[in-house]
């Protein structure tokens, strides 16, 4: 394998400088990341934008609900009308009318059973109701049998300061502390996503117009392969350069305290990661000549991705079981799975240590592969590519 840098280095630049002025680089970076926030803010807005509500109520147990009760949601206040009704079928029918938002009952035997029956249009009624109606049953349980101050320490029972404590002794946790490797495994995840689709797009464009062709005889695919990657990745953490930039004024704000070991393990296992998929990704795609049957191979190995994702709470709060342990080993999940560990408790050293030569074991197979692929894909042009040819191609690489 002869590899030269300038050759390398010509191959990346022209790279970056081709995907960044593509469409779908701009609208990946810039123009997705300000619709999916301004949705969340409009839709968090329009949630909690309720000036007031009108609930029904049958009330057999005797709860004393008042005629309307304010809450205050998110510096808003809702205010929540209670309509009495002696008949349950009456109040029904208000409900399907839109007359009231909802009719709760509380009947007789509340007290043994602890049931309690909502009616609404919704099948899930506005969690406001729920929450005074929940404050009211506790101040007709607790009425002339306890102080105000048992009274309040039974509707706020805790007041809860978790410390996390090693050998090395203990800090205070915070929620953003949690908070942040979770963002980092969605930016990861956001990022290789990003990443398959610029690569598949660069690959077969070029593989369409013969473009491939031009460059293998200026360069060796092993040149242009490398090229390919580092450039790539280039337009990569361009684009992670922008989304982090848009989250430091949040770190900055509420100042996370966040260990420097955690903060090196992460961007450790980024890179890794982001080598071990690229490469991998690169390799593939040359196989195919059509982005449609492309899309059948990567689709995949993209999803894969998101067991960790699907499974982030029992990693979480158990992020020494086996399952979580399991995860840590495979190249395609180590990435977020580490982290998440690493953000809950103190991994074992030789867990990281089996979980990193994986990795890098992995980073030079998936490079060696890709390299034999790239060699085969650069100059085949056949129609319909389909799982079983590709793992025909890969066997006999």
């Amino acid at each position: 394998m002869k590899l030269s840098i300038k050759k390398i280095l010509t191959i990346g630049k022209r790279e970056v400088m081709s995907n960044i002025k593509r469409k779908q680089f701009l609208i990946a970076t810039i123009i997705v990341p300000i619709v999916i926030i301004a949705f969340s803010i409009i839709g968090s807005m329009m949630m909690f934008d309720i000036k007031e509500i009108k609930v029904g109520y049958v009330d057999e147990f005797g709860v004393e609900i008042p005629n309307k009760v304010i809450e205050n949601n998110l510096g808003k206040n809702t205010t929540i009308y209670f309509l009495k009704y002696k008949n349950i079928e009456k109040g029904k029918e208000d409900v399907i009318n839109e007359k009231i938002n909802a009719l709760i009952v509380i009947p007789k035997n509340y007290l043994d059973t602890g049931k309690i029956i909502i009616y609404s249009t919704t099948k899930s009624p506005n969690p406001l109701i729920t929450e005074t109606l929940n404050q009211l049953l506790i101040k007709k349980l607790l009425k002339g049998k306890v102080d105000n101050k048992t009274y309040e320490r039974v509707i706020n029972p805790m007041n809860l300061t978790i410390y996390s404590i090693s050998k090395k002794g203990f800090e205070k946790e915070n929620f953003l502390s949690q908070l942040l490797p979770v963002g980092f495994v969605f930016l990861l995840y956001m990022a290789i996503s990003s990443l398959s689709g610029i690569i598949v797009s660069s690959v077969i464009e070029e593989k369409q117009n013969r473009i491939m062709e031009l460059l293998l005889c200026y360069s060796s695919a092993e040149n242009l392969m490398f090229g390919k990657i580092l450039g790539i990745s280039v337009v990569g953490l361009v684009q992670i350069g922008i989304w982090v930039m848009v989250g430091i004024p949040l770190l900055l704000t509420y100042a996370v305290k966040i260990s420097l070991y955690t903060i090196i393990l992460a961007m450790a296992y980024f890179i890794m990661g982001y080598l071990f998929y690229s490469s991998l990704l690169c390799g593939l795609s040359s196989l195919f000549s059509h982005p449609k049957d492309a899309s059948q191979l990567m689709s995949p190995i993209i999803l894969i991705q998101l067991l960790p994702i699907m499974f982030m709470n029992t990693i979480m709060v158990n992020p020494n079981h086996y399952f979580a342990k399991i995860l840590s080993y495979i190249p395609f999940t180590a990435p977020y799975t580490v982290v998440l560990r690493a953000s809950s408790t103190n991994i074992p050293i030789t867990d990281i240590a089996l979980s990193t030569t994986i990795m890098i074991i992995s980073i030079i197979i998936s490079f060696l592969l890709s390299i034999k692929l790239f060699k085969i894909g650069v100059l085949l042009y056949e129609e319909n590519m389909n799982l079983k040819k590709v793992l025909k191609i890969i066997f006999k690489a």
